[in-house]
């Protein structure tokens, strides 16, 4: 059992955002770490406590090859400080087996923060962040079509992104019952990307005081969006840029990608579509129906109130 409390000189979360993909994570991410009783992790996913096998595993950074100590890396920018609050955000933590394994051997114990969205809402964001920002998926393809392909298990969805497991994904319930054998209730804390995005300062003040830092810091806070999904002008150019820039180091390609960042938006991006098809309504209509029974689950193993899902 790791103890950071005995002789473990580094620093390691007391507070872990541990789900869910396309539910606002990296702005509330964001939002935390820049209140002045919080440190982040130096990168917002860690994405260290992957099972081997998922997506986004990392051959040189995780839990099964380098234990707890490894995690230490991530949160050296902490050290020296005294922060209230020590914190990390991997959205997928959610589905892995590792991570509450994982999470779970640091003493304290951390509290585990889950956003949780509307799950066909949570489906449709994912979806369009695949195919209009990410270019993973034909972009003529139409969310009917691409729901249909997903319970086919057709090859022609990627495993990029968990395309695969975008429905299963957001049966939330399904994936509660290993965090609830491993963390006592009182440190698993259930928020709403509905109330997030109706009212961030709300939201954030919430937050706060649940965590004991000061709310007042979101009184005249900026709450700028982060990963919003936008849409691909000319898929064909995002590919190119994407193979050139697996044959930079990734050094090189971190300082690219950022130099560029301005001109290629001017070039490439503009804002995502916002009106729904009547065919985009009636698929997310049966989804809803589909999901209902595992809500209702969900809100009897945390006494959540989904009222804002109906």
């Amino acid at each position: 059992m790791y103890d950071r409390r005995r002789g473990n000189p580094g620093m390691l979360p007391n507070l872990v955002i541990a789900g869910a993909p396309k539910c606002g994570t990296t702005s509330f991410f964001a939002w935390l770490a820049e209140h002045p009783d919080v440190c982040g992790s130096k990168v917002k996913e860690a994405r260290y406590f992957l099972d081997p096998g998922d997506p986004l595993f990392k051959e040189h950074s995780n839990y099964g090859d380098h234990g707890l100590a490894g995690y230490e890396a991530y949160f050296a920018d902490c050290e020296g400080r005294q922060p209230t609050l020590v914190v990390e955000a991997t959205p997928v933590y959610l589905y892995q087996n590792s991570a509450p394994e994982g999470i779970a051997q640091i003493k304290p114990l951390p509290q585990i923060v889950l956003v949780l969205r509307k799950p066909s809402e949570r489906v449709y964001s994912h979806f369009h962040f695949l195919r209009d920002s990410l270019v993973r998926i034909d972009s003529r393809l139409p969310f009917g079509d691409f729901v249909e392909l997903v319970r086919a298990n057709d090859p022609r969805i990627p495993h990029y992104g968990h395309a695969k497991s975008i429905i299963d994904h957001s049966r939330y319930a399904a994936y509660l019952p290993a965090w609830l054998e491993r963390f006592p209730r009182s440190h698993l804390h259930l928020f709403l990307f509905e109330d997030l995005r109706r009212d961030p300062a709300s939201f954030m003040k919430t937050v706060a005081g649940r965590f004991d830092i000061d709310p007042s810091f979101y009184d005249s806070y900026s709450f700028a969006r982060k990963n919003t999904t936008y849409r691909i002008r000319h898929p064909w150019l995002h590919r190119l840029r994407r193979v050139a820039g697996r044959m930079l180091t990734a050094d090189v390609r971190k300082r690219l990608k950022a130099s560029t960042a301005s001109a290629y938006a001017r070039i490439n991006v503009q804002p995502a579509e916002g009106s729904r098809s009547a065919g985009d309504v009636e698929v997310l209509q049966a989804l809803e129906r589909d999901f209902r029974p595992c809500n209702e689950r969900l809100a009897e193993l945390t006494g959540i109130d989904l009222t804002a899902w109906r």
